[in-house]
């Protein structure tokens, strides 16, 4: 399984197959064969390893907000270390073992104080998901060597010398000073997706 992740952090996913695998560890893929029964069992089982490899808190020593932002975190973590992931946890039918539902329970658990209906807890942890795969994609897809992460910034940067007197309110975008030193940009987009979590608590309970 170490083998198969490396070569997928290496080389990407589509690099991965039983040959590779067995080619990488210097051995014959029927050496495989007794273990894995085929490619996509193999990527599922890398998915298990990585995900399981991060322990959770107790749900109970944290509120909720403290929780998703774990979760974020973890999944951010994860697709900046292991890329591929990316693309083995979007597809149409994206791989899941123990660890993977463990992780899901872990995460509507965590969202039982707000008594939201079931489908609503599944919605605000899906779209929490969707904002950490996205924003992982923009990070890994910046196309110059270090790139400011930062999108406020990456935005200046990019539109500074760009004339924008046709388009008045995203030139007084670009022209609002950021703050200085570094911002927990990534938390605060967190954070406005958590804050509609509550709001939509707020509206099922009048």
């Amino acid at each position: 399984m170490t083998a198969a992740i490396e070569l997928a952090d290496r080389d990407g996913l589509d690099a991965v197959s039983m040959r590779r695998v067995a080619e990488y560890l210097r051995t014959g893929p029927a050496s495989l064969y007794r273990h894995i029964a085929h490619r996509d069992e193999l990527v599922t089982a890398m998915v298990e390893h990585v995900t399981a490899a991060f322990d959770y808190p107790d749900p109970a020593g944290l509120d909720w907000r403290e929780c998703m932002h774990v979760l974020a975190r973890q999944d951010w973590t994860a697709f900046l270390t292991h890329p591929w992931l990316l693309t083995a946890t979007t597809t149409v039918t994206p791989p899941f073992g123990t660890a993977s539902l463990a992780a899901m329970e872990w995460a509507l658990t965590a969202l039982g104080e707000l008594r939201l209906p079931p489908h609503e807890a599944a919605r605000a942890i899906m779209t929490i998901n969707n904002y950490v795969q996205g924003t992982a994609r923009v990070v890994l897809g910046q196309p110059r060597e270090g790139a400011e992460p930062d999108p406020g910034r990456s935005w200046q940067d990019r539109l500074h010398d760009t004339d924008l007197r046709s388009f008045p309110r995203l030139r007084a975008l670009i022209a609002e000073p950021l703050p200085d030193g570094d911002r927990n940009w990534f938390e605060d987009g967190l954070d406005v997706i958590l804050d509609g979590v509550q709001a939509r608590r707020r509206g099922e309970q009048r």
